[in-house]
């Protein structure tokens, strides 16, 4: 069924559909609270959400969004998320960073290597990869950067757990295979009731940066029994045998993830080294829509809720 995006893609002509985005924004950032998330989820769902007793996977990460615990805001943040990493898994799984900054200067270029990863640790989406650096507008690089750093990601989807994140820009080691990034792969881990095994489910994404693809494995890499909306499926061959490093990545998603009725986490394999790109409270800012439709239920029904998050 096409979704509601689509067929007003379709439907209107291109300064109209502008015109829209734009009335769509205002709306957004205007919208008293409870008017936002239920206009927002309906539009993305379909229905209402249930605040009070959620019970699908969509309503559960919703109501972390309105109501997050303040360890959301430590896990999000892509500079103090990886303390939580070291304490339990190990610095090993880090990539390395070149520096961490407040502001963005051409002389904070200047000290870089030629190629690196520039993103921000307040957002989501605000990344880009440099693979030659002598090649760049060092003016536009940092008016990019600094551009992000004013930005309150909060706002945008209303995910609160941003809001209490100092904006900053981290230049990273980029991790690179003939100028490509690699796969990337998304571990949903579910605990539900205390003794029972987490439920997980794996998406694997190709073509980060150009024609993305995704296809979702369960934990034995059989494929889910379910997939996500609008998101094509890999034709790569390769992907149906599971990486050597599938059980350790495992293990890891499972200790990172233990404290929490969900969390996903997201690797980076690359030269023969696992490496955390970073952990995720609420993924799609809740707009995971699931086919079959009723798998937005079951996965509910394995996050475990009421949560009762560690302390910050």
């Amino acid at each position: 069924m096409p979704s509601i995006k689509g067929l007003l893609r379709e439907a209107l002509p291109l300064k109209i559909l502008v015109l829209h985005r734009k009335a769509q924004k205002f709306l957004d950032l205007t919208l008293p609270e409870p008017i936002f998330y239920q206009r927002r989820y309906f539009i993305l769902h379909g229905k209402f959400c249930n605040f009070k007793e959620p019970r699908c996977f969509s309503e559960k990460i919703f109501h972390r969004m309105r109501y997050p615990s303040p360890i959301f805001s430590v896990l999000a943040d892509k500079v103090r998320v990886r303390d939580y990493i070291e304490k339990n898994v190990g610095s090993q799984y880090l990539i390395p960073i070149y520096l961490v900054c407040e502001r963005v200067t051409t002389k904070t270029l200047e000290t870089l290597p030629d190629s690196f990863v520039m993103k921000a640790n307040h957002s989501s989406g605000q990344i880009k990869i440099v693979t030659e650096k002598h090649k760049e507008d060092f003016a536009a690089l940092a008016r990019t950067a600094n551009d992000w750093l004013k930005k309150d990601f909060s706002r945008l989807a209303r995910e609160k757990h941003y809001a209490s994140i100092r904006p900053k820009i981290i230049f990273e080691k980029a991790l690179l295979s003939n100028g490509e990034p690699p796969d990337d792969y998304k571990f949903n881990v579910f605990n539900g009731a205390p003794g029972t095994s987490p439920y997980i489910f794996i998406q694997v994404m190709q073509g980060r940066f150009k024609k993305i693809t995704q296809s979702l494995f369960l934990e034995d890499w059989s494929i889910a029994p379910f997939s996500r909306v609008e998101k094509k499926p890999s034709q790569d061959q390769r992907l149906l045998t599971p990486p050597q490093e599938l059980p350790e990545m495992l293990s890891i998603a499972k200790r990172l993830a233990a404290p929490f009725g969900y969390l996903r986490v997201d690797f980076y394999l690359y030269d023969r080294k696992i490496y955390i790109g970073e952990l995720t409270i609420t993924p799609g800012g809740g707009g995971y829509r699931l086919s079959p439709p009723e798998w937005d239920l079951i996965l509910g029904r394995k996050f475990g809720w009421p949560e009762k998050p560690p302390p910050a």
